[in-house]
């Protein structure tokens, strides 16, 4: 178990840094390219680790056909928080993505039957009330607006990825290897991102060559040229983002997975303070009360 909580908070760590770097990749080459290749890189990554580890490949056919459903979801997840993370504010979308941990709770409670405390049942509804608040801006009249259709899309990836996120669990549970279980199902990801990322690239070049608006144009946002001197980031963020999914990995083999969910997601709030200090974004405080409620409603579900 300590094993296991060792390595959720690797991945806290490594999550949370990688959410500021993630923002800034996002807004500045666009969400599509940014997804696909730092998704590529970390696979890369951890296809290395693997072999350097020699770890040997043993899996069944229901295993690959689980993965490959637990990868479309994983997809899915990446594309919205970087959406979301694109959109910001950073300092809202962060909180709102750490709700993973906690609906990953819900989810290895149907899935594995994995039982959390009476107190940890408690934090769940507390961070969710404060994701909400954190999205949300009152003005005067009372008329309230979302921040930005950032939360929507951090909302959606919080979802989908810890669906994707208990499941994982699964085949770890049945025998695979920790490293092969995680690094499988980011072969699919890969593989649905760059679909998508080609379907999407030639409708929107169709619609510009006919003089027509493309809405989906969105998903590419910055234009940036991808060159040596400034590709490098895109490379740190996938490496991170290996590191992490491997750490993650390594927890689940030890631990059970809503414990990991939620310790993973802790380090959201690296996030928070980098995008007051380094995006100049300026919380109201409502909004701080948002993040606070996520804060403890976290520190109650890992405490219990």
């Amino acid at each position: 178990m300590l094993l296991g909580v060792v390595f959720g908070m690797i991945t806290a760590v490594t999550l949370g840094v990688n959410n500021l770097l993630t923002a800034v990749v996002a807004r500045r080459f666009g969400v599509l390219r940014s997804t696909n290749i730092t998704l590529a890189l970390a696979f890369v990554a951890m296809i290395a680790w693997a072999l350097i580890m020699r770890i040997p490949y043993e899996i069944t056919r229901d295993q690959v056909i689980l993965l490959g459903l637990l990868g479309a979801a994983a997809a899915s997840s990446f594309l919205g928080s970087y959406m979301a993370l694109r959109l910001g504010p950073v300092s809202v979308v962060s909180p709102i993505t750490a709700l993973s941990g906690a609906v990953t709770v819900l989810y290895s409670y149907w899935l594995l039957a994995e039982r959390p405390s009476a107190v940890q049942w408690i934090g769940i509804p507390i961070a969710a009330a404060g994701a909400v608040l954190a999205s949300l801006v009152i003005e005067r009249g009372a008329k309230i607006r979302l921040v930005t259709w950032g939360p929507v899309f951090a909302l959606f990836a919080v979802l989908v990825g810890s669906l994707s996120n208990a499941g994982l669990k699964i085949p770890i549970r049945d025998g695979l290897d920790s490293n092969w279980n995680v690094i499988t199902q980011r072969s699919y990801t890969v593989a649905y991102v760059f679909l998508l990322f080609v379907v999407i690239s030639r409708i929107t070049q169709r619609r510009l060559q006919m003089g027509k608006e493309a809405p989906m144009q969105a998903w590419e946002g910055g234009r940036v040229k991808i060159t040596w001197r400034n590709g490098w980031l895109l490379g740190l963020v996938g490496l991170i983002d290996a590191v992490s999914f491997i750490a993650f990995g390594y927890g689940l083999a030890y631990a059970p997975a809503w414990l990991i969910g939620i310790l993973s997601q802790s380090g959201r709030v690296i996030a928070v303070i980098g995008g007051v200090i380094f995006f100049h974004e300026r919380l109201r405080n409502l909004q701080w009360a948002g993040v606070a409620l996520v804060g403890v409603g976290l520190v109650l579900s890992i405490a219990g």
